[in-house]
């Protein structure tokens, strides 16, 4: 059984109960709703002081009139839900193998991530977007590159190559947060922002923090089936739809991101496919991430 974190868990829930729409729900309320003698067990679970059974808690999220995504992520506080595990890294690397010809030869970037964000292998073309050297998408793999840096720390091309970071970066939260929807109680997920303060320079780390607590994401919110980024390339602005399709054959646990040119009236895919035809590696590979 995973580990239950009581403090989180009734500080979660006076939160949810406090925030309640359309109004908020005091304690004897909630009580009343529960059909509990008095505010003590509200006030005892809150303090987390008490573990409330499975079928409390859906109560509670009924009660209050949470989302099955909310009442999920009491179940973990709880310790009611297991962490996700990763497959073994030998299936991983045999699917990862599988696909890699296809993906090698592929005019534009390609990248294939996990759910926690962290890459696992790209195209050599993803060398021409990040200022077209092979060396420094190889050097980029090797350091373990997350999804979140590539965004948000200003040291590397990539993002200096966006033309609205800003817009990349809410986006790119946006989809973390809407793909871990069901794993916030996990420690991966509760680790931010805190992991990122290593990883990014305090001017790029407060910038990351902001955005983290100002993205939020509820269940009517519908993500983007096909996100886009404009880059400047050379002279040249390209827009990129980006497509993610899920492995099916690792349990929805990694991704593929296909940058495909946007079609347009403008001439986007025709600039796009002259950058990519002269800047793209001759080397027709793909570089995965070091153990």
């Amino acid at each position: 059984m995973a580990e239950a974190d009581l403090r989180l868990l009734g500080e979660t829930i006076r939160s949810f109960r406090e925030q309640a729409q359309p109004r908020r729900v005091s304690q004897f309320r909630l009580a009343t709703l529960m059909r509990w003698q008095g505010t003590a067990p509200v006030i005892e679970i809150e303090k987390g002081r008490r573990r409330p059974r499975p079928e409390t808690l859906n109560a509670l999220g009924e009660a209050m009139q949470l989302s099955p995504a909310d009442i999920a992520y009491l179940h973990g506080l709880a310790g009611y839900r297991e962490p996700t595990a990763m497959p073994p890294a030998e299936q991983v690397q045999r699917v990862l193998h599988a696909i890699e010809p296809d993906l090698a030869q592929r005019l534009y970037p390609v990248h294939v991530l996990d759910f926690q964000f962290r890459h696992w292998m790209v195209n050599t073309a993803t060398a021409a977007l990040v200022g077209g050297s092979l060396g420094t998408a190889r050097d980029l793999m090797r350091r373990g590159v997350h999804g979140f840096d590539v965004v948000f720390d200003s040291r590397l091309p990539v993002r200096q190559s966006f033309v609205d970071p800003e817009s990349v970066e809410r986006e790119r939260v946006f989809r973390f947060k809407s793909h871990n929807l069901y794993r916030r109680f996990e420690p991966f997920y509760r680790a931010y922002p805190e992991r990122m303060k290593d990883r990014l320079n305090p001017a790029d780390y407060a910038r990351f923090a902001a955005c983290w607590d100002q993205i939020e994401v509820g269940m009517d919110q519908v993500f983007p089936v096909h996100p886009e980024v404009t880059v400047r390339l050379g002279s040249d602005e390209i827009t990129f739809a980006i497509h993610m399709v899920e492995l099916l054959q690792l349990d929805r646990l990694l991704y593929i991101g296909y940058y495909e040119p946007k079609d347009e009236p403008a001439g986007n895919r025709r600039r796009c496919e002259a950058y990519f035809t002269r800047y793209n590696p001759s080397e027709k590979s793909c570089i995965t991430a070091s153990p």
